[in-house]
């Protein structure tokens, strides 16, 4: 990240960020071949329940730890324009190809279980996942600039409060499901970023537990699109909406943001979702050896 900020010209110039969706669709398909060849098919049902479970309840978590905090800060606030450029609108072509990725890696593995030693994938996962890392760090320093330095504090807050909300989540469904906390943890707080999450956790904990991890906070993403415009709509005008988005609040739903909550909302949801980008790498690895 240090190097993106001070060659930001350099980065922005060879268009670095433009790769990082083919890195995380090797991350995906790689994972899902992995974990469609070891992962009976009796388990899958009890995957997409528990992934669903893991996306409502960490979302209602981090808003519920948030909304206290931007009271007594007095930090409600909610832009006037609602209106979004072109350049604003959704995207939902990325979110579609990466769940397409997964269900044809899932297949591949299943029924035609290549014959590839297990050592292969897992040294294919962590080159992948090192790329990951290494691409995000440079697009990230390089979209530093001192208005963000400046006014970004709404944002720090309410990722750490974010954080935190789906830190106790995890806890909490470690008792109530019987995963080691570790597990649950790491699924919780993924924060959104399937991308990251889910082959972490195939690395750590095996496929099932990172397929597990990358469903749970791929919902995440996608029921932000759906519930913070209906919170809005129902007058629930709050800017610690922008926890629910977790680390996609800095990209894939921040238009969401931008179109319901205007350009302080929309500013503050790409500060929150950097901050989380930026310390996930770090903390993740650390929960995970709890």
């Amino acid at each position: 990240m240090v190097i993106g900020y001070y060659l930001k010209a350099w980065v922005k110039t060879l268009g670095l960020g433009h790769y990082l969706q083919y890195v995380v669709m090797a991350l995906v398909f790689t994972m899902s071949l992995w974990a469609g060849g070891v992962v009976s098919s009796n388990y899958v049902i009890n995957i997409v329940t528990y992934a669903v479970i893991y996306a409502v309840t960490s979302m209602i978590a981090s808003l519920a730890v948030t909304v206290p905090i931007s009271e007594v800060l007095r930090i409600k606030r909610i832009g006037g324009n609602g209106a979004v450029s072109n350049s604003d609108k959704v995207s939902v072509r990325l979110p579609v190809i990466l769940l397409t990725v997964l269900v044809i890696g899932w297949l591949l593995g299943y029924y035609v279980k290549p014959p590839i030693p297990s050592g292969y994938i897992d040294s294919a996962i962590v080159i992948e996942l090192l790329a990951l890392i290494l691409v995000i760090g440079l697009d990230m320093g390089s979209s530093i600039n001192r208005r963000f330095i400046a006014h970004g504090s709404l944002g720090v807050i309410i990722a750490f409060s974010a954080m935190f909300g789906s830190a106790v989540d995890g806890l909490l469904l470690s008792y109530v499901l019987g995963l080691p906390p570790p597990e649950s943890l790491g699924i919780s707080m993924g924060m959104g970023w399937y991308s990251l999450v889910g082959p972490l956790l195939s690395v750590k904990f095996g496929p099932a537990i990172g397929t597990l991890a990358f469903l749970a906070n791929f919902l995440r993403e996608q029921l932000t699109y759906i519930t913070v415009p209906l919170f809005v709509m129902g007058g629930f005008r709050d800017v610690a909406l922008v926890s629910i988005g977790g680390a996609t609040s800095m990209d894939d739903t921040l238009p969401i943001y931008r179109l319901y909550i205007g350009e302080t909302g929309g500013f503050t949801a790409f500060v929150s979702g950097f901050v989380i980008t930026m310390v996930l790498p770090i903390l993740l690895p650390y929960i995970l050896m709890l």
